[in-house]
Parts: structure tokens; sequence; C-alpha cells
């Protein structure tokens, strides 16, 4: 009995041998299942974004992020430089963005991808809204009024009152008015940004926009020039250009181009939908809407989400930059090892470089310059150079300038707005416009303003301020004989279409039109330091086409859909973030956009897994 015991346990043992021996090696054959390794190319707000959205889905990728920059300059043009200036200190100005919308789309970012739950201010990311969210200065008579107050916070009543009876003193009724424009834009922005911008189905949101785009004979209709829309709401000039100068961020003018179809919204016109933009920095009520100041500067907004990826184990390779991108992997140069050069494999490459210097620069590079070999001897042969079948945003012309003085006349964000010659403020988005103000005694221009010192103290010495002064102007002109060049020589004959003269002239039409203010009537005299930054600055940091920090424009030949897209067609490894495609230009946006793409990224992986 024992005997016939022991030989059933032993066939037992013996028949399920195999299973566990199978067992096992399957579960060795899982452990030692290589990674799949996924090449992020910039690491810009989406690269950074993209990283730990992808790195938190998966313990199996292997995450490198090349960034051409040294570590401190991460983040692409979302970040700030410091200059020290004796006897006084440390100035910090912006360089990128400097005014924060839709906060909840950041904290999110460290929601999903932050381990153990932690949140933004885990990783030194605070935020303070900007109250009001803006100083809106009328350059020929200094008339200025502050908007953007919200409706619950009694401690602004008074700030509250004085807008509107201002509004009431531009036109009569105008605090009414600004009133209905406000709604109706807040209908455009509760209906836009879930449909078309996240690509979220939001049913609910589509009965309040059409009211408010049909009602009284669809004077609000958001197809419409913006210009047609404000004219049906205002007949003051002040008031229009309140509600207009957000245009200027995405790269359109206003007014009506009657040589163009449909008055030019497919191109270079914002369409009145844009109006939405308002409403999200100057609704009173509307809880995604407000003005936001990250404390540090956006660098240290850039640094938290450097710090989230790098919790997620993501590889940020710094000084590394990229010469070439085919279906294999990349082509890189590391400037701390001139002598070495080197090719990534890779599983899935995703390129958060700016699309139009990606597709024509990395994509398009000749094998004959690189191929397989990237010694020194071919370091000149990199390029710099873009799409020309884009319509681009406008250029921008940035004084940084660190002043001896405090400017208590000036808010955290401040438009300095035209009211007689209108049209001719906004020619500096088209193309030979700067240069007929260059050649002028006085130019229209509207800009902006920005002093950091009023949220955040640390950006100035004590009793001095640190101010941002951005003036919209053409991008470069792309030229062949340059596409042509190493980037450094390239980069050196681009400065002759900014040169110092026109940049003088600027600078003291600025001046002038900042005087409308009385504490500014001598500023120049307090100017210890100056930046200037040109088109051309932007695109020697960072690669961005046309030398534009705005990316594409957003007329509605590039917009939503028939903006480019993530996915290259016949390009089956390949994805790109950031603010030239899909969903657009703008911190949030890119944010957004990472998101959309972390899932095509991850679809994509499972495919090549089989």
């Amino acid at each position: 009995m024992v005997t016939r015991r022991f030989f059933t346990i032993l066939a037992w043992f013996l028949m399920c041998v195999p299973f566990w021996s199978y067992s096992l090696s399957s579960g060795a054959m899982i452990k030692s299942t290589p990674k799949q390794k996924v090449v992020i190319v910039g690491g810009g707000v989406g690269g950074l974004a993209i990283a730990s959205r992808l790195a938190s889905s998966s313990s199996m990728l292997d995450l490198t992020i090349l960034e051409k920059n040294c570590k401190g300059f991460v983040g692409g043009r979302c970040g700030s430089f410091n200059v020290n200036v004796e006897p006084y200190g440390t100035f910090r100005h912006e360089r990128g963005p400097s005014l924060l919308l839709l906060k909840d789309v950041y904290e999110e970012l460290f929601a999903d991808c932050s381990p153990n739950g932690m949140t933004a201010g885990d990783f030194g990311l605070f935020f303070r809204q900007c109250v009001p969210a803006y100083q809106v200065v009328f350059s020929e008579d200094g008339d200025s009024i502050l908007v953007g107050i919200p409706d619950k916070m009694d401690s602004v009543d008074d700030l509250r009152m004085e807008m509107r009876a201002k509004m009431n003193s531009f036109e009569e009724s105008g605090a009414e008015k600004w009133d209905a424009y406000m709604r109706a834009t807040s209908a455009y922005l509760d209906c836009g940004l879930p449909n078309f911008i996240e690509e979220k189905l939001d049913l609910a949101s589509f009965p309040n926009f059409i009211y408010e785009a049909l009602k009284d004979k669809a004077k609000a209709w958001p197809l419409l020039p913006h210009s047609k829309v404000l004219d049906n709401f205002f007949v003051s000039t002040k008031m229009k250009a309140m509600a207009s100068f957000q245009d200027l961020y995405v790269g359109l003018e206003p007014y009506e181009n009657k040589q163009e179809f449909a008055g030019g919204v497919i191109t270079t016109t914002a369409p009145a939908v844009f109006g939405l933009l308002a409403a999200l920095e100057l609704h009173p009520s509307n809880p995604k809407c407000g003005v936001y100041a990250p404390i540090g500067g956006f660098q240290a907004v850039s640094e938290a989400f450097e710090k989230l990826a790098e919790s997620n184990d993501v590889t940020i390779k710094y000084n590394s930059t990229v010469t070439q991108v085919t279906e294999e992997g990349v082509y890189l140069l590391d400037s701390n090892e001139p002598d070495q050069s080197s090719f990534i494999a890779a599983d899935l490459i995703i390129v958060n470089a700016d699309l139009p210097y990606a597709t024509k620069t990395l994509m398009e590079n000749d094998p004959k310059h690189f191929g397989n070999d990237l010694s020194p001897e071919h370091i000149e042969k990199i390029r710099f150079d873009w799409e020309e079948k884009f319509l681009y945003s406008s250029g921008v012309i940035a004084f940084h300038w660190s002043i001896n003085k405090t400017l208590d006349c000036l808010n955290t964000h401040n438009v300095f707005m035209e009211t007689k010659n209108v049209r001719e403020s906004w020619e500096t988005l088209r193309r030979a416009s700067m240069k007929k103000k260059a050649s002028s005694s006085d130019g229209a221009m509207n800009f902006y303003v920005h002093r950091a010192t009023k949220m955040d103290e640390s950006a100035s010495p004590e009793n001095c301020d640190a101010i941002m002064v951005l003036v919209p102007c053409e991008t470069l002109l792309r030229d062949k004989v340059c596409a042509k060049l190493p980037k450094t020589e390239a980069i050196a004959k681009y400065h002759e279409q900014f040169s110092d003269e026109m940049i003088k002239h600027v600078k003291s039409i600025v001046l002038k039109r900042l005087s409308a203010l009385d504490d500014l009537k001598n500023l120049e005299a307090h100017i210890v330091h100056e930046v200037v930054d040109t088109p051309v600055t932007y695109s020697d940091l960072y690669n961005v086409g046309a030398g534009t920090p705005f990316a594409l424009s957003h007329g509605f030949g590039q917009l939503s859909i028939t903006r480019p897209s993530s996915e290259p067609p016949n390009k089956e490894k390949l994805l790109y973030v950031g603010a030239s495609t899909r969903p657009g230009n703008g911190v949030p946006l890119v944010l957004m956009g990472a998101k959309l793409v972390a899932n095509k990224a991850i679809s994509k992986l499972k495919n090549i897994m089989g």
C-alpha cells in the first residue's frame, strides 16, 4: 500500500515537472524581456510631460530625453534666466511664457504621474492668482483700466466698481455690454475646450454655446472675423481693444481682410471664437478662468516637470544635439564630448523639437551629410531650416530690463494699446511692416509688459524691478542660402534681418509709449541692464521655425483637425508633441497634447510588441 502510494505521488510529480519547468521558464522570460526603448527628442514642456505620462503608465519602458541645452535650461521656451548686476543683485527674467492659465491642467499632470500621490507643491511648484489680471493702458492719452477681477473676492470690491465705472465712461452701458461679451466668450470656452482641444465629447456644453452664438441675430457668431463681432458689441475703440488684445498671442489680427476668403479667418484673421481667450483670462466667475503667477518664475515650472520625470526614472541626457531622426533611431552629438558621436536605436521616437524645424532639418537631413558618420569634422554640417508651407504666429522683439527703482504704476501684466491708428498697430504681424515702422518717425504698435516683482519679490533685488516688454514683429524670412549653411553661419546671417538700427528705433517707440504713465517718463535712465531677444534669438536657442516663440498660427487652416497631426504619414515609429502640432500653442495646450499623444504612443508600443 505504501509502495503504491509512493509511486502514485512520484508519477504525479514527474507529470508536473514539465509544467513547473514551463512556468518557471516563462516567468524568467517575462523578467528578462527587454524594456521597449522610447527616445524623446527635446526636453521642452511636451517632452517632459509625455515622458512622465509614459513612465508612470508602464515599468516596461526605457525612456530617454535628449536635450540640446545644459541642465538648468530644460523646458524649452518655458523658462527664466538670471542676470547679476552690481551693486544691486540678481534680476530674473522670463524668456517664454510669463502668465499661467488653466492651473488645473498643470496640477493634473502631477496628480496623474506622481509617485505616492505627490502634488505640484511637493515638486516646488506654487501658484498665486494675479488680481487684477491686467492693466490696459491706452498709449495716446495715458488712460488705463484694471480688468480681470473675480466676482467672489470681497477684498477687491472697490476695484470692481472702479472698473465698471471706467467702462461706462468709455461708452454708454459699457459695463453691461462687457458682461454680455463675457457671457458669449465663456460659452465659447466651455464648449471649445473639452470638445475641440481636449478631444473629449461634452454634449452638455453645446446648448449654451448655440444659444449665445445665435441670439440677437447671431451677433456673436463664432466663425465671423473677430472685428465684426466686436463691432456688434461695442462702439468705443477702447472697449474693442480690451476685448481683442489676446489675438496677439496666437499670431492673428482681429480685422477682417476683404481680399481673402471668409474675411481671412482661414489664414491671418482671428475668428470671433478666439474671444474665448479673453474669457479665459478675464471672466469674473467661470471656474476655468483666471491668470496666475508661478512663484519662482516659469523656470520653477520647468524644474518641477523635470523632477517629476526623474522621479519616474526617466533619463535626461543634456547637451545632446540630435542631428537626424530615422525609423530605426536617432543620431546625436554630445557637446560635452565633442569627439564622441552616437546612434541610439529606439522602438518609438517622439519628437518634441518644433515640428516645422524637425520635418525640414531632422527628418529630411541629407544622408550625405551624416549617414553613420558623425565624427567631429561633420559637426559644421548641422543646419537650421524650416518648412515654408506653414503660416506662422508673429515674432517678438523682447526687451528684458533690469530697473534700479520700483515701478508701482505697473501691474503684473500690462498691455499698451493703440486707439487712434488701430488697424496700423496690428500690421506688425505682417511682412515688411516693421521695416516700414523703422523708417517712420513714429509707429503705432501694441505691446505687452510683464512686471514679475509685483507677485513675486524674488524676481529682483529690493527696491528694484525686472520687466519684460514684448513687441510683436515679423518673423524671420527664410533664406535658401542660409538653409545650406552650418547653423552658426546661418544664425549670424539671419541677424541681418533685425539690425541694431531697427532695434534702437523700436525701443524708442516703446519708451515713448510707456511715458504715457507719469512714473515711466524717465524710465531709460533707470535701466541698469538690458537683454534684447529677437526671432533670431529664439531660433538659435530653441530651433523654432521662422524664429517665432508662438509656433504655428491658429487660423482655421491650422486649427484643430487642420493643424499638423502628431502622427506623420508613413512613419509607424514616430510621433510629434509640442506647440506646432495639435491642439496648439501655450503651455496648457501642450500639456493636453502630451496626454493625447501618450495614449497614441502606448497603442503604438503595444502593436510593436505584437
